[in-house]
């Protein structure tokens, strides 16, 4: 997080939802106003507590299979727990995982499935049924938010190198949207 852009905001809260606003200026579509302060408390969260996503943590299907296992609240709780995590990692570092024996796809699916399963038609879980359906795009948009409060002036050839590497369709969009184009093919060229 930019340390300058946070201290003009009182709160982590009012820093990721200016955050988040920016994005849907810039890109001209904005997420339901209930999925964007679901996106502003786990960022406010995880920024409190960073440990609780890494790598010290059980795996994650584990946590989903043990999860699963509850019952009442605690079983809710934990569902939700794990689909957080899901999408915080899917979101923040989803390049850690091109190490790890499983994609970021893998972690998507734990969490969207996770959020299904605590999510309620009505209420205050209703908004989880919505993270899930549009997992991929929230967790985008996490990772938007946290690109855009690290990285005002971006290197465009680490991104590309990191491109070509992996093949993030995030890192492709901020290449073409700085005038490269590329051709995962050939050659790129740059305009």
């Amino acid at each position: 997080m930019d340390q300058a852009a946070a201290l003009d905001h009182q709160t982590l809260e009012s820093y990721f939802f200016g955050e988040i606003e920016q994005l849907a200026e810039r890109n001209g579509h904005a997420l339901p106003e209930n999925v964007e302060a679901y996106i502003v408390g786990l960022l406010t969260r995880y920024a409190r507590r960073p440990q609780a996503a890494g790598r010290k943590s059980r795996p994650i299907a584990l946590e989903y299979m043990r999860a699963r296992g509850e019952t009442g609240a605690a079983r809710a709780h934990a569902l939700r727990g794990v689909g957080d995590r899901a999408l915080y990692i899917s979101g923040v570092a989803p390049r850690s995982l091109h190490r790890a024996p499983v994609s970021v796809k893998y972690f998507q699916g734990i969490g969207a499935a996770a959020y299904r399963e605590v999510a309620s038609n009505d209420g205050p879980l209703a908004v989880l049924g919505e993270v899930a359906e549009r997992f991929e795009a929230v967790a985008e948009v996490i990772g938007d938010v946290v690109e855009l409060g690290a990285e005002k002036t971006p290197d465009l050839l680490a991104i590309y190198e990191r491109w070509r590497k992996l093949h993030d369709p995030r890192d492709a969009r901020r290449l073409v949207a700085a005038g490269v184009l590329i051709n995962a093919e050939g050659s790129d060229v740059l305009q």
